[in-house]
């Protein structure tokens, strides 16, 4: 039966070292991954209010009557 191979100093270095590697390469992908979904959500923000727009121009109600309706159902 074979005995656990102890690692030495130089071994355990190593080791941390390319963790070390791994973390920052993940931290790097989790931060573009975090700007990208801010983005879509201010783009998803930026469609919604030129539908809202849209609708507005649209619509035969006035500005006060659109501003009532959507303060009495906030």
């Amino acid at each position: 039966m074979k005995m656990p191979r102890t690692k030495n100093i130089k071994t355990i270095e190593a080791e941390i070292s390319q963790t070390e590697e791994q973390l920052r390469r993940l931290k790097e992908r989790c931060d573009k991954a975090s700007q990208k979904l801010d983005a879509l959500y201010e783009l998803k923000k930026h469609r919604e209010q030129e539908e809202l727009l849209k609708a507005i121009d649209k619509s035969t109600r006035t500005k006060a009557e659109i501003l009532a309706f959507l303060e009495s159902h906030a």
